[in-house]
């Protein structure tokens, strides 16, 4: 390129000979990221234009870490988008770039990644390619399997289940299941089916946005249905512009419960979107019955496994995402969840029991009541507070509204993020009043914030407009219309009773950031939006209700959406209702959906947090950022000059951006006052001038030595307010500068050895490559036992450190090959050593490829030939086996060592 440095580019793979899939190779010391951000700087130089705008898939590799993303111009590259590849089995993140490229790369896979699996989103607000990620793309395949050998009319309807946690992308599955089995033989039409007329638009826009086959000339296959007559019309059409019809489920009903209607000749395959409410009433029924020629397949984040109701109505779980499994992968956030009580201590204690007490107990003394509420446990005292002192009472909203204005800079991060608020009354009456009384607050209180001088909060009503003619009817209905004329002078719209669902339409974009004007900043609803509605931009959940189970895992990942994991790092949650037991009902939920075999309370509340799916609390990510500080203050020697070495450097811009990460998080925690920041700056044990320091000059003169230099130093880690990558990256360079530090000191017998090798172990420590870290750190432990490690130059160089760690590791595995051959009788066996260092050179873990190459059954044929097992094996058991018993033995101990060798060498 004319003006650009000449590139050169590693590997690119061609499909019917064009370039599809790039990837970028990085020595072992380094990160895969590396590569991708080099392919970044490659598409920003214009690299990626003529035959090489073909590219779909980006992969960046090392030995022990591959990472792929869909391409994507420069300003669009986002780090949260670049996956690891999985194994079907278990989930589990593929690390060896010998097994990414058996399982992602090869052929026939690496052809249906760049075909199958693609989808070009046509949304005109954000056009881009996906990659479907690796849970994905093995449900939809077992899907599509089952549906390729179903014979209609005569297989059980019910074909199974995909069971992925909410935001894991389902939308994305269902399409593709969708759009693929409509190309299968066997099968005429799909209809894909949501269990609310509200969804019906946004699945409908979803869809014709994925359809490859839709453009501006032509609608594509996906089709939607305005009325039942439309739906008839449309399952009827053999059109290939009626393939997919996007319904729902009532609609379906009413169209099943007409005497007139026959369903088509036809095989239909219908896909079912939160098949965890479909299962619900006798809809479902009727509608299978209707159509005897069908196959169903539902999608839910949150199967109802109380009377087992998914599984009665679609059959065996086909595969399973949790959200645990989601959280670790960085697919979706954790949750951030306080537990508020509106009634003080001293009112329950002092009044409110004593007189439950009196009405429950009515021949019981003062002093029987008295020693009663002493003995209660906080669970036994939400148990008799019932929600009647909750319902529409007026200081209870009032404290709400207060706890939710006060804190609204930390929650909603200076107010970028938008919320929604939940409310619902018991005992089978009507919440509709509730929502209203909070919405009235909330204008009273922006009346206050206004007279003070202060933004007010821009906020939102939303329930159905009453037409039953029930008692609540007109207050309800004088309530939404009150909401929407404060929201058409809020956001210059004019909405009214016959436009309700416009309304509510308006509403579900201007919270995704979607509509054009002012900010929506806090929905209060009732049950909408509760389920099935994707808002990156809302962070937090308010919940002034009992949520449990199924109901409370898709109430909260409304706000655990990834989008800047640095603004965003969860989904806040605030209870106030029944602190104890909110908090005992979401340990039981989170426990159940994080659980592939679906176990009753598993996992204790630090399990969860220890996982991710909780945030830590404030006291302890304080104490970690305030680890940072020192590591910082020790590297740039009090705040005042950078580090000389190249390593450090790079080691303190991880450490900065570290530090912002962690700060923003801490200013998020209620617990952190914007009115007196100084606060935390002196927990952390740091002076103003002193993050003014780190933030400002020092961020500045790091960036500007990667320039000036051309260093080493990763730039993308010092744009943290541009660009921040949530992810902790580890710098290989300066953990081979600790190492190369411990091993002189070792040598030499230098008093600071167990403080380097401390610091040595903690660095390696946070390395997500597991076998490299163990590697380096038996290198490590046998300077410390040995003293001079054998065959090493001394004084050792950070540059030599991974040639030492290689050479090592390989005396290792040549010492480990030979235990298993004195074990098992081999060592004179002449063949042995050759032959098993074939396949374990080409040894995928846990595949069964020891045999591909011949070199397994000639082993197993010379080292029964002579017989020496029965004298020269170790193990007395192995030297009494007969040689039938004996070659089988190894065949299997041979497949458990191969596995060892490539996990630990």
């Amino acid at each position: 390129m004319a003006g650009r440095k000449n590139r050169r580019f590693d590997t690119t793979l061609l499909i019917n000979g064009l370039p599809i899939i790039h990837i970028e190779e990085k020595y072992d010391k380094h990160d895969a990221m590396e590569g991708l951000n080099q392919i970044r700087q490659y598409i920003d130089e214009g690299l990626f234009h003529d035959i090489y705008s073909t590219v779909q898939i980006l992969v960046g590799m090392t030995p022990y870490q591959a990472l792929y993303m869909a391409n994507t111009d420069a300003d669009s590259f986002n780090p949260a988008f670049a996956f690891h590849w999985q194994r079907e089995e278990d989930s589990k993140p593929v690390w060896d770039w010998r097994e990414f490229a058996d399982l992602m790369l090869s052929i026939p896979m690496a052809h249906q990644m760049s075909t199958s699996y693609m989808i070009l989103d046509g949304d005109p607000k954000h056009k881009n390619l996906i990659v479907m990620r690796p849970y994905q793309v093995y449900a939809t395949r077992r899907v599509i399997e089952r549906l390729r050998t179903h014979v209609f009319g005569t297989d059980a309807q019910e074909s199974g289940y995909i069971w992925h946690t909410t935001g894991s992308g389902k939308t994305i599955s269902s399409f593709k299941t969708a759009w693929l089995a409509s190309r299968l033989p066997n099968v005429d039409k799909v209809v894909f089916v949501v269990d609310r007329v509200a969804l019906t638009r946004q699945t409908f826009e979803k869809y014709s946005a994925y359809d490859p086959d839709a453009d501006e000339d032509n609608a594509g296959v996906v089709s939607e249905t305005a009325n039942t007559g439309v739906l008839r019309a449309k399952l009827r059409s053999r059109s290939r512009n009626n393939s997919i019809v996007v319904t729902s489920i009532q609609k379906l009903d009413r169209l099943c419960k007409r005497d007139s209607f026959k369903a088509p000749d036809m095989n239909f395959v219908f896909v079912v979107d939160e098949a965890h409410r479909s299962t619900n009433g006798e809809m479902l029924k009727r509608i299978k019955k209707a159509f005897p020629r069908s196959a169903w397949v539902g999608y839910t984040g949150t199967p109802a496994f109380e009377g087992d109701m998914t599984h009665a109505a679609f059959g065996d779980l086909i595969h399973a995402y949790t959200i645990r499994e989601a959280i670790a992968d960085r697919n979706v956030l954790g949750f951030n969840v306080d537990f508020e009580n509106t009634i003080p201590n001293t009112e329950i204690t002092g009044q409110l029991l004593p007189d439950l007490l009196r009405q429950r107990y009515p021949h019981w003394s003062d002093k029987d009541i008295s020693r009663k509420v002493a003995r209660m446990s906080p669970e036994e005292v939400d148990k008799y507070i019932d929600s009647g002192v909750y319902d529409n009472n007026q200081k209870h909203v009032e404290q709400v509204v207060d706890d939710i204005v006060v804190h609204w800079r930390n929650r909603s991060k200076e107010g970028r993020y938008s919320a929604i608020l939940t409310t619902h009354v018991g005992g089978g009456k009507s919440s509709a009043p509730m929502a209203i009384q909070y919405f009235e607050e909330f204008q009273r209180r922006n009346e206050q914030l206004i007279g003070e001088g202060k933004r007010p909060l821009n906020i939102a009503l939303t329930f159905s407009y009453g037409t039953d003619n029930s008692e609540y009817q007109l207050d309800k209905n004088r309530g939404l219309r009150a909401a929407m004329m404060a929201y058409n002078t809020a956001f210059g719209t004019s909405f009214d009773d016959r436009t309700v669902g416009e309304y509510f339409n308006d509403v579900m974009d201007r919270l995704r950031g979607e509509a054009e004007g002012e900010k929506l900043d806090i929905v209060i609803v009732i049950d909408q939006l509760l389920t099935g509605y994707d808002a990156p931009n809302v962070n937090t959940l308010y919940v002034d209700r009992t949520l449990a189970g199924a109901n409370l895992i898709q109430a909260y990942s409304r706000t655990n959406r990834i989008q800047d994991m640095h603004a965003k790092p969860w989904g806040h949650i605030v209870n106030y209702r029944w602190p104890e037991t909110s908090k005992r009902l979401m340990d039981e939920a989170l426990s159940i959906y994080a659980n592939r075999d679906s176990a009753m309370v598993q996992d204790s509340f630090k399990d969860l947090q220890d996982s991710g799916i909780l945030a830590k609390p404030f006291s302890e990510v304080k104490e970690n950022t305030k680890q940072i500080v020192e590591n910082l203050r020790e590297l740039s020697d009090g705040f005042t000059v950078l580090p000389a070495s190249e390593n450090e450097q790079q080691e303190m811009a991880n450490l900065i951006s570290r530090f912002n990460s962690g700060v923003s998080q801490l200013k998020q925690y209620t617990e952190f006052d914007y009115d007196q920041p100084e606060q935390l700056l002196k927990e952390l044990k740091l002076s103003d001038d002193q993050e003014k320091w780190l933030n400002g000059p020092a961020r500045s003169e790091l960036k500007k030595l990667a320039e000036e230099r051309k260093s080493l130093i990763d730039v993308s880690m010092l744009d943290f307010g541009v660009e921040h990558i949530a992810e902790i990256r580890i710098n290989y360079d300066y953990i081979n500068e600790l190492l190369a530090k411990l091993l002189n000191e070792v040598k030499e017998g230098a008093a600071t050895v167990r403080a380097t090798y401390d610091n040595f172990k903690r660095a390696t420590d946070q390395l997500e490559d597991r076998r490299l870290a163990d590697q380096m750190v038996a290198t490590a432990d046998e300077a410390m036992e040995v003293g001079e490690l054998e065959g090493v130059t001394y004084p050792v160089v950070p540059e030599s450190v991974s040639e030492i760690v290689r050479g090592h590791t390989a005396r290792d595995r040549r010492q480990a090959s030979l235990r298993f051959r004195e074990k098992w009788g081999l060592v004179d066996v002449a063949t042995a050593k050759l032959l098993i260092d074939r396949m374990l050179d080409r040894h995928i873990l846990h595949k069964e490829d020891l045999a591909d190459g011949g070199e397994l059954s000639q082993l197993l044929a010379d080292a029964v030939a002579e017989r020496l097992y029965q004298q020269d094996a170790q193990d007395e058991e192995i030297r009494r086996l007969s040689p039938i018993k004996y070659r089988n033995s190894l065949r299997q101990a041979l497949y458990e060592f191969a596995d060892y060798v490539v996990s630990h060498y």
